[in-house]
């Protein structure tokens, strides 16, 4: 690390006031204690992190009076150190891949650790004296969370495919599948895949073969009968898709009377499961009239392939192991989100950045290559390809329609897919864009400016994949609304400028927003939400244009749980 890098962080924190969710600050006047070991380990499973002692916190992060910088740059370097065989564990398991220094901070020695991710198949990293199960850290916010068992468990296995699909269900027969079902699935298979059936003489052989039957039982394996089962859930009662419609922002908004607009239950076999969740969905949305050549169609709010692809993927390469067989898909609908939970994190050693490169990694080998054959119920059409694809189409559904493209948000226990219902350009993003002014417009500076102003921040990578469209294209439409002063440039993070996020008039929005509150009360971003009609994800870039503006005051920083607003 350069001192002009070093600096900079310390600069942040003192801003901040607080760590940060990459950057730890400990005086270590006493030396490396036991509390730094559960940082080390939520950064190595974390994204990584920086460590610095020799500051102290309760002074505005100012050097430590007697710190010992030599004796610290060993105690770490001893923690980093690789270990023999022969020789007892260190503090953390495995070793954390980190590199130490001594660096001046003031002119006084501090140490500086700088923590890498560790590599998915070396996960978890965990307090040696802890034990696995109660010593793995993951970084939250700026504070070190201990993982449950599952969680820890899913980390363990990042890298490892699951068997849980070929487990025989003991408890099943083979008069359990769909006897129709099975035949037009083995009638695909000889018309698609006739070597894999080479020496088949039987139906029965065909499932063997294909892994629908368990050959040493006689009896379906938990992927076929979830593939073909007339009811898998007779076996496996949370194995299926629950799906909620919710009038507010969150589960716990209630509107009026309803916690609830719609709810419902998903059972059967994959395919109908699939099919079923999808018309729920459906039957929940708001539609358009659209013309096209000489008569019109109905057009959802989401587009019904990228619904159907989010869902598919989360049935598909979900955790079937026995810790999260009571776990259900959820398909959670909002005023202005379709969100789908998946149990089990992100499989295969990838993170969030890379799965739009199109590449197949399958958690459940098995009942993602049988979903490549059995067909739907009614028609001809199967659940998935095996081949990546699913994430791009959904990709490019959500933007060609005009919608901000799918988000993606993954833990150690689940995984989650956000689509969102409304486009970038509604009526009062095109309001407020109209606002700033004397500008030469273009349709990509106009869409990354509502991106900014929806999400409050933007990258060149995050307006390259939401708008789908090159890197030098997205740095150039950047740089111009930087070089406009609509927007500045936060080492690589763009933003509006407090000019832009205050506009020239109120918006509708934030005009009921300054009158909710102009009684002299102080409300909640949910409490506003639920008072004004209005969905989260639609005042907060208002509350954040008036509070920067000064019309709105915050009482607590953006990070708080308690922040509320108030004249």
């Amino acid at each position: 690390m350069r001192p002009a890098d070093l600096q900079d962080i310390v600069d942040a924190v003192r801003t901040a006031g607080t760590d940060t969710a990459t950057v730890e600050v400990k005086s270590g006047g006493g030396g490396v204690g036991k509390s730094l070991w559960p940082t080390i380990s939520a950064f190595s499973n974390t994204h990584g992190g920086v460590v610095i002692l020799g500051l102290d916190e309760a002074t505005g992060f100012t050097p430590a009076p007697g710190f010992d910088a030599r004796r610290v740059l060993n105690q770490m370097a001893d923690v980093a150190r690789p270990r023999s065989g022969s020789e007892p564990a260190g503090p953390l398991t495995p070793t954390p891949a980190m590199s130490v220094d001594q660096m001046e901070v003031d002119g006084a020695s501090v140490v500086v650790a700088e923590v890498e991710e560790l590599p998915a198949a070396e996960k978890p990293c965990f307090v040696t004296a802890q034990g696995k199960e109660r010593g793995t850290y993951m970084r939250v916010g700026d504070g070190d969370h201990r993982l449950d068992t599952y969680s820890v468990f899913q980390l363990s296995v990042l890298t490892v495919p699951s068997n849980a699909d070929r487990e025989p269900v003991m408890q099943a027969r083979i008069d359990d599948l769909d006897s129709s079902l099975i035949a037009r699935t083995v009638a695909r298979l000889r018309a698609s895949r006739p070597r894999a059936l080479d020496g088949t003489s039987s139906e029965r052989d065909v499932l063997e073969r294909v892994g629908v039957v368990d050959r040493d039982t006689g009896v379906p394996t938990l992927g076929g009968l979830l593939a073909l089962g007339r009811f898998p859930q007779q076996f496996f009662p949370q194995l299926m898709i629950s799906f909620a419609s919710y009038p507010g922002g969150s589960k716990d908004v209630i509107v009026g009377d309803e916690r609830m607009d719609d709810r419902a239950v998903l059972e059967g076999s994959i395919p109908d499961m699939i099919d079923d969740a999808v018309s729920v969905v459906m039957r929940n949305l708001r539609v358009r009239r659209v013309s096209k050549g000489a008569g019109a169609q109905d057009v959802p709010e989401i587009p019904i392939d990228a619904i159907r692809e989010a869902i598919a993927n989360a049935v598909t390469h979900r955790d079937y192991s026995e810790l999260a067989r009571g776990d259900q898909v959820r398909v959670e609908l909002y005023p202005d989100r379709l969100e789908v939970h998946s149990p089990g994190g992100l499989w295969g050693g990838r993170d969030v950045e890379s799965i739009f490169d199109g590449q197949s990694r399958s958690r459940n080998q098995l009942l993602a290559r049988l979903l490549t054959e059995v067909p739907f119920a009614d028609r001809n059409e199967t659940v998935g390809e095996n081949a990546g694809s699913g994430i791009p189409r959904m990709l490019g559904e959500m933007t060609q329609n005009g919608l901000p493209a799918p988000r993606f948000q993954s833990t150690p226990a689940s995984f989650v897919t956000v689509l969102d219902r409304f486009g970038l350009l509604n009526p009062e993003t095109r309001e407020w864009l109209d606002s700033l002014g004397g500008r030469q417009r273009t349709t990509i500076g106009d869409n990354a400016l509502a991106l900014i102003h929806h999400l409050g921040s933007v990258t060149v990578d995050d307006l390259r994949r939401q708008l789908a469209i090159d890197t030098t294209v997205a740095q150039a439409a950047l740089t111009d609304l930087v070089s406009e002063g609509i927007v500045r440039n936060e080492r690589g993070t763009f933003e509006l400028t407090p000019e832009a996020e205050s506009g020239t008039e109120l918006t509708p929005t934030q005009r009921k927003i300054v009158d909710a509150l102009s009684h002299g009360g102080t409300m909640t971003v949910h409490e506003l939400a639920e008072s004004l009609h209005t969905p989260v994800s639609t005042l907060r870039p208002a509350l954040r244009t008036l509070v920067s503006a000064g019309k709105v005051h915050a009482t607590a920083p953006p990070t708080s749980k308690n922040r509320a607003y108030r004249i």
